[in-house]
């Protein structure tokens, strides 16, 4: 189980270490403070760490982030142009409602294929065998990649395993790629 959160907090972080655009998602037409944000988390991005992610999918899910959740409630998040452009990248917001998370991931799905790169983070882990890493991209669907990341938004990253309908599924996943839980 610590291997799913781990690969699903890989997929969400890679979005706060990308940052967002004018050219791609988001309205592209921030104010000048929320603007901050977007300039603050580009100064910070470093292709190299933000792979698979392009700088223009970097700048579009930070920008349809700083969109979607809008410049008080970020503040209300704790989330400042200062964190978005720390050296860990920017933070992702945890303890939002149900419909500011299911914008987000709007935001985030209008930006990039969320089931491709989340398979695409599961391929990355050299413990799992390339037969398993392929059950496990078909067996996360669009669905289920989107039920993770609003669960996280909402519920922070433990509430993966707190979910008991949210665990039956993944229980299922495993069942069906037994070699996902190691051997």
């Amino acid at each position: 189980m610590r291997k799913l959160t781990s690969i699903a907090i890989s997929s969400l972080l890679l979005f706060a270490a990308a940052c967002g655009d004018d050219d791609g998602g988001g309205s592209g037409d921030l104010s000048g403070p929320e603007q901050e944000f977007v300039d603050a988390a580009m100064a910070e991005f470093d292709p190299a760490e933000a792979e698979p992610l392009t700088e223009d999918d970097a700048r579009c899910v930070v920008t349809s982030m700083v969109d979607s959740l809008g410049l008080e409630r970020l503040e209300e998040l704790g989330i400042t142009p200062d964190s978005f452009g720390s050296d860990e990248g920017a933070p992702f917001p945890e303890n939002l409602d149900e419909d500011e998370a299911n914008d987000v991931v709007d935001g985030f799905e209008d930006c990039l294929d969320l089931g491709a790169l989340f398979a695409e983070s599961m391929a990355s882990d050299d413990s799992l065998d390339e037969e398993t890493r392929d059950c496990l991209a078909d067996a996360f669907d669009k669905d289920m990649v989107r039920r993770l990341f609003v669960t996280m938004l909402t519920k922070g990253e433990d509430a993966l395993e707190e979910d008991p309908e949210l665990l039956g599924d993944i229980l299922g996943v495993f069942a069906k790629c037994p070699g996902a839980l190691g051997g």
